[in-house]
């Protein structure tokens, strides 16, 4: 196994590119594979443009499965309105309870939706729960239950990304994997991610309504 997927870029067409940068001037490299990943290579990290699904991202050594990510939404049978979740699903089937531990203390992820009929534009999801079931774990963004949005319109035709930024340690850059999705005229509906996870979807967000004591 390949210690660093990065390395892939020495064996791939590259193009420099020179841009400043908070710290100044900074040289990136950039090359795309033959599944049109796009990578861009700095100072402090290398960032992966995804397109296509599934997709492996490396921590330390380790292998966790990007394998899909789509959107979903639930409509409100009492004001008619609509609330969009995005679900990230990572394999984490033979990743030992400590790595994954670790995995969680160098993770920031992050997930945005867009969407002109709701007047979104690159707005940021909270991340409301994380789901593990059958192997994978499901990272599950939406609308803080503590912040009211009511959405008149529907989430077709929505453009959505996630973001897992990976620390690899101190003496390696960090690893970013960023998936750009659009949503078709047909949205799936929150209970089309099965009635196992959905359930857990909703007591997940029953526990962090509660009020802390």
């Amino acid at each position: 196994m390949k210690k660093y997927l990065f390395t892939m870029t020495l064996a791939l067409g590259i193009i420099c590119i020179t841009g400043c940068s908070k710290d100044g001037w900074e040289v990136q490299t950039t090359a795309e594979t033959r599944g049109g990943v796009e990578i861009y290579d700095g100072e402090r990290r290398v960032t992966f443009n995804l397109s296509i699904l599934p997709y492996d991202m490396e921590y330390k050594g380790h292998i966790l499965q990007f394998s899909s990510c789509e959107l979903y939404q639930e409509k409100s049978d009492v004001n008619y309105s609509y609330t969009p979740y995005i679900v990230a699903k990572v394999k984490i089937d033979g990743i030992d309870d400590e790595t994954l531990h670790w995995f969680d203390e160098d993770l920031y992820v992050y997930g945005k939706i867009s969407n002109d009929k709701n007047q979104l534009n690159s707005k940021e999801l909270s991340k409301i729960c994380e789901i593990d079931n059958g192997g994978y774990r499901y990272y599950v963004f939406s609308q803080s239950l503590f912040v009211s949005n009511d959405y008149r319109y529907d989430f077709s035709e929505s453009a959505f990304n996630v973001s897992f930024l990976i620390l690899q340690g101190k003496d390696y850059r960090a690893l970013q994997y960023v998936y750009d999705g659009y949503s078709s005229s047909n949205v799936k509906d929150l209970k089309d991610i099965g009635e196992e996870i959905w359930y857990e979807i909703k007591q997940k967000q029953l526990e962090s309504a509660k009020p802390k004591i």
